[in-house]
């Protein structure tokens, strides 16, 4: 307020000071107007009042001025009453009512100022007010907006809402001009004025809590909304107003649509893992390290005799399933595997609860940070039986094996016995030197058939070590001829090539032996081996008296060498130098041989 550009001064801030001055201001103002109706009585004496409380109102607030007006009226009043005493009905007369307004006058300039001052406080509180809600909304994430009821103006827009809904200020005055802005429906229908949710709430009283839809923002933008809304009501009930807020929440729709995909993904997974494990006859189980407690699934609970689902027991109770005799072992295993954080894995004999023996294969892994171990357990009771029936089959193979090989033994002995026998009975020599190539190679295959008992694997010789076993049995048929070895193959032949080579390399050094160094003479045989590639080459050099030049009618041994070497693909070569010997080269493919 401001009378003739003065303006009263706000109440905020006011120290005793302003209130003794604007005391004293109104009491020298009633001195002055006593003084002039002392000098002039039927003045005007109340005129310097009005401007003595504005004047107080301007310099020392309305409060102040409110106060003091009050205190000078009543002195005032006070004042009139006892000059009334003095006079006969002062009422009456136009002297009486001059001073009865003047008397009344600081009474009803403390009630004015007392308005004014209540009015002023209330439109500041009521200003706040509004300064506190615009403050919020400009708070506010999000777009925010007041509707005013019923007429649909817009009475308040938040700060954000251009940033969310891209639309600039001004561009919606009424709840109509909703309908230039982008909301979309599943089908891709755009909104109508009427169906957002702030018209809703306006019109009809609807509560909406978190409804989302598609949002296009001029520019072809399209986000996701999240929309709150809801009426104000007046003491009646009556709708006054209503209030929305939207907010952007595409990031939040995004990561919720990563976040079902994850955990799609992660149920398909454990569909596909629980799945694989049923098949597979798997269970699992968890052992907590800190309260010694197990947990078994349906599967395992099955496999050992309980009902088939999942069950927790304390670690005591699991390992009264272990079979006694694997009970220290198999707490050795695991204490081993818990103290180093390694992988767990143990096969372990456990009795059902009906008491039946089974084998299950048990696999963990220690988390150390979450103090537990987990794993699997299979039941293996099968294929245990399986290789346990194995073990008894390949016993029972090897005495087999030993007998059959005990008895060939005996049948070549017998062989050689015979052909022996023989021989002493017979006086041609051809035929004694035919008996004694066939008891050279009947001794041949006892060779490698023992060579053969002593292989690891009973189905394949060491070719260096059969040759040399050859030429020591050979050796005794001419003493003064020295045999010497160079072996450098190191290949592993089956008994189906092994055979054959042998007797060919038989054949070889007995003719060696037996020809070369006639009329006792002495000599030297080498016999040699090495690999090249996939070819084995085994060569039988001697220094003798070599082949005669006139060929000789194949022999026997001739034959055997010829037949043996074709059967394993083997190529002889001969070449001989008469008086310097004679060297016999054998080659063959040993493709799949073992090293």
């Amino acid at each position: 307020m401001s009378i003739r550009g003065l303006a009263l001064r706000p109440s905020e801030g006011l120290t005793l000071r302003d209130y003794l001055i604007a005391l004293a201001m109104v009491g020298v103002a009633l001195v002055v107007c006593r003084f002039l109706d002392f000098v002039a009585p039927g003045v005007a004496s109340f005129f310097p009042l009005l401007p003595t409380v504005v004047l107080a109102g301007v310099c020392c607030g309305t409060v102040p001025a409110a106060m003091a007006a009050s205190v000078g009226g009543i002195v005032n009043i006070a004042l009139f009453a006892g000059q009334s005493l003095l006079v006969q009905s002062p009422f009456s007369s136009t002297f009486g009512s001059v001073h009865l307004a003047a008397a009344l006058l600081l009474p009803a300039c403390a009630i004015v100022l007392w308005v004014m001052d209540f009015l002023r406080r209330s439109a500041r509180l009521a200003g706040a007010a509004e300064a506190r809600l615009g403050e919020v909304f400009r708070q506010i994430p999000g777009a925010a907006a007041i509707l005013e009821a019923p007429s649909g103006r817009l009475l308040m827009r938040s700060a954000q809402s251009q940033n969310v809904l891209g639309h600039a200020e001004g561009q919606v005055e009424r709840s109509e001009d909703l309908a230039t802005y982008g909301g979309l429906h599943e089908n891709g229908r755009p909104f109508a004025a009427d169906e957002y949710p702030i018209v809703r709430a306006l019109k009809s009283g609807e509560i909406v809590r978190g409804e989302r839809f598609r949002y296009r923002k001029p520019g072809a933008e399209t986000v996701d909304l999240e929309v709150h809304a809801g009426p104000v009501r007046d003491g009646s009930g009556r709708i006054v107003a209503a209030v929305g807020m939207a907010f952007d929440v595409s990031d939040r729709v995004e990561s919720e649509r990563r976040l079902q995909e994850s955990e799609a993904r992660h149920r398909a997974m454990a569909r596909r893992l629980r799945a694989a494990l049923d098949v597979g006859e798997i269970g699992l189980w968890e052992l907590d390290l800190a309260t010694e407690r197990v947990q078994l699934d349906a599967k395992i609970a099955a496999l050992l005799g309980l009902p088939a689902e999942p069950v927790e027991m304390t670690r005591a109770d699991m390992q009264r399933f272990v079979d006694p005799e694997d009970r220290a072992r198999a707490r050795e295993v695991a204490a081993h595997a818990i103290a180093k954080g390694a992988d767990y894995a143990d096969e372990v004999r456990m009795r059902t609860a009906r008491g039946e023996p089974r084998w299950f294969a048990v696999r963990g892994a220690v988390l150390q940070d979450a103090r537990k171990v987990i794993g699997v357990v299979r039941d293996v009771t099968q294929r245990r039986r399986r290789e346990e029936a194995l073990q008894e089959a390949l016993r029972a193979r090897d005495l087999l094996m030993q007998e059959a090989d005990h008895r060939i033994k005996n049948s070549l002995q017998l062989v050689v016995s015979l052909l022996t026998l023989q021989a002493g009975r017979t006086a041609d020599p051809d035929a004694r030197h035919a008996l004694a190539q066939a008891i050279a190679q009947v001794h041949t295959v006892a060779d490698v058939h023992l060579g053969l008992q002593h292989a690891p694997d009973l189905r394949s010789i060491e070719i260096d070590q059969m040759l040399r076993d050859i030429c020591h049995r050979l050796g005794a048929l001419n003493p003064s001829v020295t045999l010497r070895y160079d072996m450098k193959a190191k290949v592993r032949l089956d008994a189906e090539r092994a055979i054959p080579l042998g007797l060919v390399v038989c054949e070889l050094v007995t003719n060696a032996l037996r020809h070369a160094f006639p009329a006792g003479r002495p000599g030297e045989i080498a016999l040699a081996t090495c690999a090249d590639g996939e070819i084995l080459a085994v060569t039988v050099a001697d220094g003798g008296i070599g082949l005669p030049p006139a060929p000789r009618r194949a022999g026997l041994g001739t034959t055997v060498i010829a037949a043996m070497s074709k059967q394993i693909g083997a190529t002889v070569d001969t070449a001989s130098t008469p008086g310097h010997g004679t060297r016999a080269t054998i080659r063959l493919n040993v493709a799949g041989a073992k090293p």
